[in-house]
């Protein structure tokens, strides 16, 4: 609920607040950058909305991410070697969990 994640932030604000106070300082700011590629044939949309859900990929694997101060960016590529079926609109479904969850795998094996 909406109440229990504020709850959350702020109990994760006020515990780096008290790590600054301590002298812990801040964790270092980082920058993850990653392309994430299929041989499929997508149009201009479908490889940005590949991108954009590959970024869930390094939600999984990546803690802090996505902050103001990192430039996390994820890149999609295709070859376009393989045709997707225009009759089966969501066969880029599987294609765009698949960018996802092999991100994830790739920056937790990197």
């Amino acid at each position: 609920s909406a109440g229990t994640h504020a709850a959350a932030v702020g109990r994760l604000a006020r515990e780096r607040e008290a790590a600054e106070a301590a002298g812990g300082g801040v964790p270092p700011f980082n920058t993850t950058i990653a392309v994430v590629a299929t041989d499929a044939d997508l149009v201009r949309a479908q490889a940005q909305k590949l991108a954009g859900t590959a970024h869930d990929g390094m939600a999984r694997a990546v803690r802090p991410v996505h902050l103001l101060t990192d430039g996390d960016t994820v890149f999609a590529l295709a070859t376009g070697r393989v045709r997707v079926p225009p009759e089966n609109p969501v066969a880029v479904n599987e294609i765009l969990a698949a960018g996802a969850d092999v991100l994830a795998r790739a920056i937790v094996k990197a």
